[in-house]
């Protein structure tokens, strides 16, 4: 079935138009994506960054923190006298240790020198005693979560501390005290043969408030998030509304489709970590791509419904009909036919006006016919008349007058049929 007019114009205008809005709308939503994967980048990077300057900035106070509470340390002991290792005693129900002792002043249960370095410098101090393979606390003012003094308690022996007293070397960084980050400095302590007795610790509690705010406040698109991870690998903050627990899972088996970089963070053996889904971009860039396509096509719908109007209002309403069939029917007249069928057309429109042409021309063809036949039947009734009046010139005066009357008679009615054609004719001109 052949289109309209109206629907072949309206296509003409519409379809080019929803084309044009899709591929718009795809390349919009393409360059949001790389727009919003640019900036998630640049907010990963940035967060990151800010994480690992602050707590290396708090890392740079510290340790000169730490450097000086265990110079006071060391110069109020060696102030005692040389440090020696004693006779094994009971620290604590359960635990022994050797007594370790600075000139003639004993340190197990003593805390004069540990309070006195805290009351100088802050933070925390303690004396450890060797004690086979262990280390234990003899004096401190490290508190346990009951707030007791934590003597009797001992070194971790899987920390990173332990390990350097052990090669000989002094341990300078965070480490876990009894479930806590500390800044902290681990001394190897000799006698005066230069054997290992034990060790000088001093140690600040990290202050981690204002990291715990920055990363709980962090957010990466919908649900990415930022997370501190400390050296066992246990995450210490992560974004507000992440469970610890959800954070760690996705940072040890990160998910297909999720972005995962990270930041080693110099002097506390932590890592920051960002992480986020990007599937997120794809979703934003679809949504706005959405929008813009139900948007155009509603656009397109109500440019259709104008466009319809119009072409009815100004060219089939005024022509009565489609072009094609106004333009067929006026080629068919044109030709001489004027049995075209038109059909009913509104009153006033071109068809109409061409369908009362069509029927006037018709009459008035009909009536030069009609014209033409009767001139012609005078002229043969003219022929006649000449021949009887040439026939009656042998014939009586009486019968010669009356031929003379019906010729002048059938002169006259062939005259009057040829004006009648002529009549006819004259308003084919019009």
């Amino acid at each position: 079935m052949a289109m309209s007019f109206k629907t072949k114009i309206i296509g003409s205008v519409v379809v080019p138009t929803i084309v044009l809005i899709i591929v718009g709308a795809v390349a919009l939503a393409f360059n949001i994506y790389n727009e919003q994967n640019k900036a998630a980048t640049e907010k990963v990077e940035s967060d990151l960054n800010s994480v690992q300057r602050l707590l290396q900035e708090s890392a740079r106070l510290m340790t000169t923190k730490t450097t000086a509470a265990m110079n006071i340390l060391e110069d109020i002991s060696g102030a005692a006298g040389p440090a020696s290792a004693g006779d094994s005693l009971i620290i604590v129900p359960g635990v022994s240790a050797p007594n370790i002792s600075f000139g003639k002043e004993a340190q197990a249960g003593n805390f004069r020198i540990v309070d006195k370095v805290t009351q100088l410098a802050g933070g925390t101090a303690t004396i450890f005693s060797k004690s086979d393979s262990s280390f234990v606390r003899i004096t401190t003012n490290v508190k346990k979560q009951d707030g007791s003094r934590a003597v009797g308690t001992v070194l971790d022996p899987e920390g990173p501390a332990f390990a350097a007293i052990m090669d000989n070397r002094v341990y300078e960084g965070v480490v876990d005290i009894l479930g806590n980050p500390f800044f902290t400095i681990y001394k190897p302590m000799t006698d005066s043969q230069n054997k290992l007795i034990g060790i000088y610790y001093v140690g600040y509690e990290a202050s981690l408030g204002s990291v715990e705010a920055a990363v709980g406040q962090a957010k990466i698109l919908k649900t990415g998030f930022l997370a501190l991870v400390d050296g066992k690998g246990k995450v210490r903050f992560s974004t507000q509304g992440v469970p610890p627990e959800r954070a760690e899972a996705t940072i040890k088996s990160v998910p297909a489709g999720w972005n995962v970089d990270s930041r080693d963070v110099a002097g506390w053996g932590y890592k920051v970590y960002a992480a986020y889904p990007k599937s997120e971009l794809r979703e934003g860039a679809l949504t706005t791509a959405a929008i813009i396509i139900g948007g155009g096509l509603a656009l397109a719908l109500v440019l259709s419904v104008l466009v319809g109007l119009l072409i009815e209002s100004m060219v089939v309403v005024p022509l009565g009909g489609e072009p094609s069939q106004a333009s067929a029917a006026m080629a068919v007249i044109a030709a001489g036919n004027l049995d075209v069928e038109i059909g009913q057309a509104r009153p006033g429109s071109l068809l109409n006006n061409l369908s009362l042409m069509q029927e006037k021309l018709r009459n008035i063809v009909n009536a030069i016919h009609k014209s033409v036949a009767k001139s012609r039947e005078q002229h043969d009734r003219f022929e006649e008349a000449l021949k009887a009046f040439l026939n009656a010139k042998n014939e009586g005066p009486d019968k010669q007058k009356l031929t003379e009357d019906g010729l002048i008679a059938a002169a006259q009615k062939v005259a009057k049929s040829d004006d009648s054609v002529s009549r006819a004719v004259e308003r084919l001109k019009l």
